[in-house]
């Protein structure tokens, strides 16, 4: 089993805000950008730590209740860890099954961690990444999502090219020098009702 406990600022997160307004205001593609959410990861390859998730959760190291809300999710391990696939998509089954978390466990967590579902007419596209050579029981990183007026078939291309930087006016949320990335599936809005 991997084990994922994903955080999530309990106000404004000040980083996925600015970092918003740059990319809307100077980024290429930017004018389809409509929201950004921000959790930090961490994927423990032995749930087994001494004390399991609730002595990680009261370290303090991983999350603040003062400031965060947390879930904590697992899933079946395959034969390598879901953050090491060189394709650069997260799969489908990530980040597994709602285990514990301060919020309702019922569905609709994940979303609810990453400001809830795109919106009529929007898609949202999540990015994790990873600083890559990590060698340690725990792999951490930042999930995000992007919220787009982009149509689903381009949403993805939108999103790796808001994400990556890779020019001074292409991308802000990675340096593809140093980090890998995971990019989700799309995921539309619910859809407008004819009157």
């Amino acid at each position: 089993m991997e084990i994922t406990l994903l955080t999530a600022h309990k106000g404004v997160d000040l980083h996925a805000a600015t970092a918003l307004q740059v990319m809307r205001e100077r980024l290429d593609g930017g004018s389809y950008l409509v929201g950004l959410f921000r959790c930090r990861w961490h994927t423990f390859a032995d749930p087994g730590v001494t004390g399991g998730v609730a002595a990680l959760l009261a370290t303090g190291r991983y999350y603040n209740p003062n400031k965060h809300h947390y879930g904590v999710f697992a899933r079946e391990r395959t034969e390598d860890a879901w953050f090491l696939g060189t394709d650069h998509v997260l799969p489908g089954s990530w980040p597994g099954r709602v285990q514990d978390s301060d919020l309702e466990t019922d569905g609709g967590l994940f979303d609810r961690l990453l400001g809830g579902p795109a919106g009529d007419g929007q898609v949202a596209v999540d990015v994790a990444t990873l600083v890559r050579g990590q060698d340690s029981p725990v792999t951490s990183g930042v999930l995000w999502r992007l919220v787009l007026t982009a149509a689903a078939e381009e949403a993805v291309a939108v999103a790796t090219r808001l994400a990556v930087a890779r020019r001074r006016k292409k991308g802000l949320l990675l340096n593809p020098h140093l980090e890998d990335w995971l990019t989700g599936p799309v995921r539309p809005g619910p859809e407008r009702e004819l009157s």
